[in-house]
């Protein structure tokens, strides 16, 4: 991840998020099915409710049967290591940084949701990790006004952390598109000077969504996150807004086209350029001429020809002007003095 926060180029991201219920296996197949051509995978991770929430939370029952084990981590965080994943840990509380901490080698990136931000202990412990061991910092920043967003930022650009993410979008499940404003994304990267990321939560089966995602790339966020399920419209937690490996695939094929259409800054004509030049309208002869005759104005016409001997560039004729043909000319043949 970290050699792509300064780039166009496209990068994807699979958030597990809590699709998985509790289920490591259903999460182990999430991570095996993973197609190469995305770049990494997301976990949320939790170890202890009662920092996260307080007992009476009406889904404290059921968040408390999702809780996996250190074992289960370790083996899934192993399993897509294995295969060259880029592995991004989403924690919810400090037992979930400690084990970040103990496991370092399996995790390129740690984040703090937005919803977790104000958790200063958490935070704090969050950006130490990613200081001690280098890793990759990301950090929700939708949901904030942007004085408090402002705030955060400057908290964090006081730690000094070498590699950071903002991760822009929110969970509404789904999100509506109204209240999406991609716009914001160039402002936010102005404004900050951070790499920005874009992650979609909208309704999986709307046909605008792949075009958000397109979007938000060209709008500067070639970081993106898409929510990832085994099987697209099958009813569980997070899934509303998750598509299959098949769709990520996809998804990273026209992400990259995309980012090869947005290409680099360079003004110089490239081979495809140079090639459309041969269409551009020619000065040629309005009728025949001998030699040594005087070029005026109406001696001079456009037209498109077979082949041109040169590129005739914007304004060029007034060079013809008052010149003498040095041979005789045909009518419409180019003008090349």
């Amino acid at each position: 991840m970290r050699d792509y926060l300064d780039s166009s180029k496209a990068y994807l991201i699979a958030e597990t998020a809590y699709t998985f219920e509790g289920d490591k296996n259903y999460l182990l197949e999430q991570t095996k099915t993973l197609p190469k051509e995305v770049n990494a995978i997301k976990y949320h991770m939790l170890y202890n409710l009662d920092e996260y929430m307080v007992g009476e939370h009406s889904a404290y029952e059921l968040i408390s049967s999702w809780l996996l084990s250190e074992r289960d981590w370790v083996e899934t965080l192993t399993c897509a290591k294995g295969k060259n994943l880029d592995t991004l840990v989403l924690v919810d509380d400090k037992k979930s940084v400690e084990f970040c901490e103990k496991n370092y080698e399996l995790i390129d990136a740690i984040e703090i949701h937005a919803a977790c931000v104000n958790d200063i202990y958490l935070l704090e412990k969050a950006i130490g990790f990613a200081k001690k061991h280098n890793k990759v910092f990301v950090i929700g920043i939708s949901g904030f006004e942007i004085q408090e967003l402002s705030d955060i930022v400057d908290y964090i650009r006081e730690k000094k952390i070498k590699d950071v993410l903002l991760m822009y979008g929110f969970q509404n499940f789904p999100t509506k598109i109204d209240e999406i404003k991609l716009k914001k994304i160039p402002a936010l990267k102005r404004m900050f000077e951070f790499a920005v990321g874009y992650a979609d939560h909208t309704v999986h089966s709307d046909p605008i969504k792949e075009h958000l995602i397109n979007t938000a790339l060209s709008l500067g966020a070639n970081i993106q996150e898409v929510h990832y399920v085994i099987k697209e419209g099958e009813e569980r937690t997070d899934y509303i807004t998750g598509l299959d490996h098949k769709s990520l695939k996809r998804i990273k094929d026209n992400l990259e086209k995309t980012s090869k259409a947005i290409g680099k800054i360079d003004f110089r004509l490239n081979e495809g350029e140079k090639k459309y030049l041969s269409f551009r309208k020619v000065p040629v002869y309005t009728k025949s001429f001998k030699k040594g005759h005087i070029l005026k104005k109406g001696d001079i016409v456009f037209k498109r020809i077979e082949k041109a001997k040169e590129q005739h560039r914007f304004g060029g004729e007034n060079s013809y002007l008052g010149k003498k043909i040095n041979c005789d000319v045909r009518v419409d043949s180019e003008i090349r003095l």
